[in-house]
């Protein structure tokens, strides 16, 4: 319940910020062009971006590859974090928003506080998935078999009933 609860929150926000990017693309690119780093790594960025947040909602919805899905998330948002945390450090407050929507509309500092959610959110996914599938059958590694910490998570989660 917990990783489909998860997953809705990641693709609730992957999808929408990925198709905006898509229908309004012209917009999309023009912004990315008015950031500070290079034309070059822009017009990169403009076409990659949107691939690695389709790849992203594709491995977190495809169950086998769902870990995967959360570390690409959780890589995203760290890095998508990193940069609006320069933006507000550095007082770059009037560069445009290319996130989407909906993010605009919140400002720079709880654009912030938002992308640090589903950084924590993908990261919480990941962890979740990782001991959910070991409690389910996965073989665990010798070296890492009865690890206090390892002992106490499985313990945990599998408390917590985790069946999908």
């Amino acid at each position: 319940m917990i990783l489909r609860i998860i997953t809705g929150l990641l693709l609730a926000m992957w999808i929408p910020a990925t198709m905006d990017k898509l229908v309004h693309f012209g917009e999309f690119s023009n912004g990315m062009l008015k950031q500070p780093f290079p034309d070059s790594l822009g017009r990169a960025l403009v076409y990659l971006l949107p691939a690695m947040e389709i790849l992203t909602v594709l491995l977190l919805v495809i169950q086998q590859f769902a870990r995967s899905g959360f570390l690409l998330s959780a890589a995203l948002m760290a890095v998508f974090s990193n940069y609006v945390g320069m933006t507000l450090l550095l007082g770059q407050h009037d560069l445009p928003c290319i996130c989407g929507s909906l993010i605009p509309k919140l400002g720079w500092f709880w654009h912030f506080w938002f992308n640090l959610l589903f950084l924590a959110l993908s990261i919480l996914g990941y962890y979740v998935e990782r001991n959910y599938r070991r409690s389910v059958g996965s073989v665990e590694p010798a070296s890492r078999a009865g690890r206090p910490k390892d002992n106490i998570l499985k313990s945990f989660f599998n408390s917590l009933n985790l069946k999908q």
